[in-house]
């Protein structure tokens, strides 16, 4: 529909059920579009290298007339002629006010990196807990002025509160990587933090495995928790059945719960907990004894292949026996979807065995430990852990009592 447009024939224009569009007959592109909620807006639909784009003229917002936007409309579509691109103008004011908008780190964390990691980083909930519980001080300043002396006083107070270099410098990597996204989105040019170097920090660290009669205790733990699960079942079923109301099934199955078929899989493979909550019964290859520990689930992005020896064989061919034997290994009991912690059963069982200072991640370390100490070449470890240098690996050497012995035995020559 063309017509000219002008206060007569655009007050004329009835909406319909669908929007629709009316060119004028003399300016090239200039038109309305009438809603069907009655509204009437005016455009330019043009092309800027070879680009068909549509430009609105906001005149007065709500309160255009006719003769306004054809004043307009004449005076853009003579730029368009002489090639400019008439949007440029509005897009740098929409950056401008975007930036200015998203300009504290609070603002911006909740609108727009908060969405992102949600969707992006497997490990978001542990970001949004490092940015809201560490550094919530620094929620109301503006992004630009996120400096290295405005995290100094948090840095000073957490190494007094007794954290270690290493755990303060991935929580600021965690603060970095939020302004490094604000540089990449174009709300601010440069990264305040950029400078900011690393609190040195002992690479080779002190490696926590459990010794043999801690491992004993362990395993015995995990048997004495699997009986008083039994006993609180059947006490509940006693309960229910003295009151005459709807029983339910005694825990008659080899495991109770997940726990102890992870833990016996994370000490004879090295797993990191992500990886066994990830791991799913497509994984594993039962008939060649084997798994995968798939790329995408993996800490550092690459596929690995895990032989299973005769104990996380045997275990995984159990656990499979009470289980649906498809989907996740070990979902969460209660939603059937990936578990996101272990903290309270693992909480339970460390007391139960009193095993101090000792985390889930720790039985990798075990995993790794017995296997140097066995006599295990150091690549193939580096090989079954999935680290991607040997500089990890070698935190590891220390134990390899006999290679050491050897090599200072030399010097008896």
């Amino acid at each position: 529909m063309n017509k000219k447009l002008n206060a007569r024939t655009v007050n004329a224009l009835e909406p319909t059920d669908k929007r629709y569009r009316v060119f004028d007959t003399e300016i090239s592109g200039f038109h309305v579009r009438v809603s069907p909620n009655g509204k009437k807006t005016y455009a330019i639909a043009y092309r800027h290298n070879g680009l068909a784009r549509e430009f609105t003229l906001n005149i007065r917002k709500g309160h255009t007339t006719a003769s306004e936007a054809r004043a307009l409309a004449k005076t853009y579509v003579g730029l368009i002629a002489k090639g400019e691109d008439i949007q440029a103008d509005k897009q740098a004011g929409h950056a401008k006010t975007k930036a200015e908008r998203l300009q504290t780190l609070g603002i911006f964390i909740k609108t727009e990196y908060q969405p992102w990691a949600e969707s992006e980083i497997r490990s978001a909930k542990e970001t949004m807990r490092i940015l809201n519980k560490d550094f919530g001080f620094l929620a109301t300043r503006k992004l630009r002025d996120i400096t290295s002396w405005a995290v100094r006083p948090w840095i000073k107070q957490a190494r007094e509160n007794g954290l270690a270099p290493a755990t303060i410098n991935r929580r600021m990597t965690v603060l970095k990587s939020v302004l490094s996204k604000a540089v990449e989105w174009k709300v601010i040019e440069d990264n305040p933090l950029r400078g900011l170097r690393p609190l040195k920090t002992d690479k080779q660290g002190k490696v926590r495995y459990l010794s043999h009669d801690e491992e004993n205790r362990l395993r015995n733990a995990l048997k004495t928790r699997q009986e008083q699960d039994r006993i609180r079942r059947d006490s509940h079923i006693q309960w229910l059945r003295d009151r005459k109301r709807a029983t339910v099934s005694p825990l008659t199955e080899h495991y109770t719960d997940y726990l102890m078929p992870m833990v016996i899989l994370a000490l004879n493979t090295g797993m990191r907990r992500g990886e066994l909550f990830n791991l799913a019964w497509s994984d594993i290859d039962l008939g060649s004894k084997q798994l995968t520990v798939q790329g995408g689930g993996a800490k550092t992005g690459n596929t690995r292949y895990l032989p299973l020896n005769d104990e996380a064989f045997s275990t995984l061919v159990a656990w499979r026996n009470q289980t649906v034997g498809r989907g996740l290994v070990f979902p969460s009991h209660i939603t059937g979807e990936r578990l996101n912690n272990i903290d309270k059963a693992w909480t339970g069982l460390r007391k139960l065995a009193n095993i101090e200072n000792f985390r889930f991640h720790d039985l990798r370390h075990t995993f790794a430990s017995k296997l140097v100490m066995a006599g295990v070449v150091l690549n193939t470890v580096r090989e079954l852990l999935g680290h991607t240098s040997m500089e990890m690996t070698l935190r590891y050497a220390h134990l390899d009592d006999e290679h050491m012995a050897n090599a200072v035995a030399e010097l008896n020559q």
